[in-house]
């Protein structure tokens, strides 16, 4: 994906399959985002996505995820079926205005936190890809989602 700033909007210009990869993430990450509402989960991609309000407190986080969690959910939700809407058609480019932008970080960053999170990647991890990892193409998909995000807010910035 190539990112750049012309007339005032953001441009994503699509290689070949990733509106289509994309797209597909953007459907998986609603897909997550429903499977867990509503419920007390353990699950680390859950747990990553909506951390404890109050760790040390069982009942002020049982309150505080009554008040916030379909809300946080059903926004992030929201987020991601519009990103997933404007690939559904498997565009070569796409123009964003800021606003957007700040969407799409968001939606990626989400992604990021939900697959770094199954591949348990951390920030001291070196991002080198060993092929013969059976998770090597979703490491590169996890680091590509780090470029794409880089570019954007990069763009943003300016």
């Amino acid at each position: 994906m190539k990112v750049r700033r012309r007339g005032g909007l953001i441009r994503l210009r699509f290689d070949g399959i990733e509106s289509v990869l994309l797209y597909n993430l953007f459907d998986d990450l609603v897909e997550i985002l429903r499977d867990g509402a509503g419920e007390v989960t353990h699950d680390p991609v859950q747990m990553r996505l909506f951390p404890a309000g109050y760790r040390d407190d069982e009942a002020a986080e049982d309150e505080f995820r009554a008040l916030t969690d379909q809300s946080l959910r059903t926004e992030r939700c929201d987020r991601a079926r519009q990103c997933r809407a404007e690939t559904a058609d498997e565009p070569s480019e796409l123009e964003l205005t800021d606003e957007d932008g700040q969407r799409w970080i968001q939606v990626i960053n989400d992604l990021r936190l939900a697959l770094g999170t199954e591949l348990h990647i951390t920030e001291d991890d070196e991002p080198e890809i060993d092929l013969d990892d059976p998770d090597a193409q979703r490491r590169a998909i996890y680091y590509w989602l780090t470029g794409a995000q880089d570019s954007i807010v990069r763009t943003l910035m300016r």
